[in-house]
């Protein structure tokens, strides 16, 4: 009985232990106003082409024209932090983040675009 009782202790804290550092990823990429969102493209080897950084500036503007703060940041998965297990992303995944935690995550580019016009019918 006083093993079960201390795997079950043990399981608890390893659980809690594990959604702790995924909050922390979060919260690293959060933004601190309510009006604010900040892109995270990640990606395995080498950050986005001039394409794809083109999109994410122009995603950038139309905002700004909405009086919404947008910031870009290109994340290697595998760095200081592995976050393909701690957010569950994949090369070419883009997390979007806002003051409350991840608002959108798109596959790629062009779901990202959708999702952002949508953005106008859903201030």
């Amino acid at each position: 009985m006083r093993k079960w009782l201390g795997l079950v202790l043990v399981l608890g804290l390893l659980v809690g232990c594990a959604q702790n550092a995924t909050e922390r990823s979060i919260q690293q990429f959060t933004s601190s106003m309510e009006n604010e969102l900040h892109f995270v493209y990640f990606y395995d080897q080498e950050p986005p082409d001039k394409k794809i950084r083109s999109q994410l500036n122009g995603m950038k503007v139309y905002l700004a024209r909405k009086n919404i703060i947008a910031t870009i940041s290109y994340q290697k998965i595998v760095s200081e932090k592995n976050y393909e297990e701690l957010l569950n992303v994949k090369d070419s995944q883009i997390l979007v983040f806002d003051y409350k935690g991840i608002r959108y995550n798109a596959r790629n580019i062009h779901v990202l675009e959708g999702m952002v016009l949508q953005m106008q019918m859903n201030p």
